[in-house]
């Protein structure tokens, strides 16, 4: 039987989902190493991010529970097994990025994990500059530049009335598997702890630019260049908010605001087009729904344009037709009745063989 080009079985295989692929690992030696290159690694990779294939939605439960579900099957759930098994430990997940997961743990332990391969990696440990801190900010994103995975934190403590003022700004490269402090930040963070979102290779925040503020601005980190900047928001109705929340949806910065209008509640979700251009937001939908609980719920996009609404409490997703302004409901079965949602792909990117596991 005659062999297929190498080109040919990589674009077979690239096709394929992470599970069939490891299984197919075992065939022979060949397939083995082809499997293992780098080089198909991102090909497999690039291949499921441009068709929309291989993603999943990570719900995360209790902080200890993770589940998968399968955007190709709604009705498809699986429930993960994280690094650390069933011992009882408060994980949150700080980011996704081609299908690895940063994850923090209540002693402020930072883990990268691929669920897909099931590896796991403990980032190096780095201490904080001062004691004390009162907010720390997290952001995992990839940096095609430089070809490396950075986690960015962010750490500040002030005291009442600011008296004292003390902040520190550090990322850890993947490639070199270790810390390095960067320029400190200009701006405030409020809040104990927040996870930023990743949209035009950076990592973005809702942050404030004196500690007197309440209006919220949106900061961008590249993670090429890693320089901070302020992005501009449309000129919305923030000034009678009852909520907002502010995400990525295929690579554009999404912003959701919830206002009551007369006797409804209005949903608008703006789209930003051209990164950093204030004049690039425009208004994807305007929706009125009389029953939508004003608090507690965020709306998280669907490649497409397609989107879920779910809340905190008692969360359910359901899809939104653009063209037909339908909403429909998604049941889903055997997943909790309240959790936390990220956009994950599949993919077989490793981790550090020679970090710490």
């Amino acid at each position: 039987m005659a062999r297929l080009p190498h080109e040919m079985t990589s674009d077979i295989l690239c096709r394929l989902s992470v599970k069939d692929l490891l299984r197919f690992r075992s065939v022979s030696k060949p397939w083995c190493s082809s499997i293992d290159d780098p080089y198909f690694i991102k090909l497999h990779l690039s291949h499921s991010l441009k068709t929309n294939t291989n993603h999943s939605l990570i719900l995360s439960y209790w902080e200890d529970q993770f589940f998968s579900v399968n955007c190709a099957l709604f009705e498809t759930t699986q429930r993960l097994n994280h690094p650390f098994g069933e011992q009882r430990k408060t994980l949150q997940i700080l980011g996704s990025c081609n299908g690895l997961l940063a994850l923090v743990d209540d002693k402020d332990r930072i883990f990268l994990w691929n669920p897909s391969t099931r590896k796991s990696q403990v980032l190096p440990f780095n201490e904080i500059g001062f004691s004390s801190p009162s907010s720390t900010y997290y952001g995992f994103g990839y940096d095609p530049i430089s070809d490396d995975y950075k986690l960015v934190r962010m750490v500040q403590s002030h005291g009442n009335n600011d008296e004292y003022f003390h902040s520190e700004a550090k990322v850890y490269s993947f490639r070199s598997n270790c810390w390095r402090r960067i320029k400190d930040v200009c701006f405030y963070h409020k809040f104990s702890r927040e996870f930023g979102f990743l949209a035009n290779n950076a990592l973005h925040w809702m942050v404030f630019k004196t500690p007197q503020s309440r209006k919220k601005e949106l900061v961008g980190f590249d993670l090429g260049s890693e320089e901070f900047r302020f992005l501009e928001l449309p000129d919305c109705c923030l000034d009678k908010v009852l909520w907002f929340h502010i995400k990525a949806i295929g690579g554009d910065i999404c912003l959701t605001s919830t206002y009551r209008e007369t006797d409804n509640v209005v949903v608008d979700v703006w789209i930003m087009k051209e990164y950093g251009v204030k004049q690039s937001w425009f208004k994807l939908i305007s929706w009125k729904e009389p029953h939508f609980m004003p608090y507690g719920y965020e709306v998280l996009f669907f490649i497409g344009y397609k989107w879920f609404n779910w809340g905190r409490r008692v969360d359910s997703f359901v899809w939104y037709d653009l063209r037909s302004q339908v909403v429909e409901n998604v049941v889903i079965r055997d997943i909790p009745t309240s959790f936390e949602v990220n956009w994950y792909v599949d993919s077989l990117v490793p981790l550090n063989s020679n970090a710490q596991q």
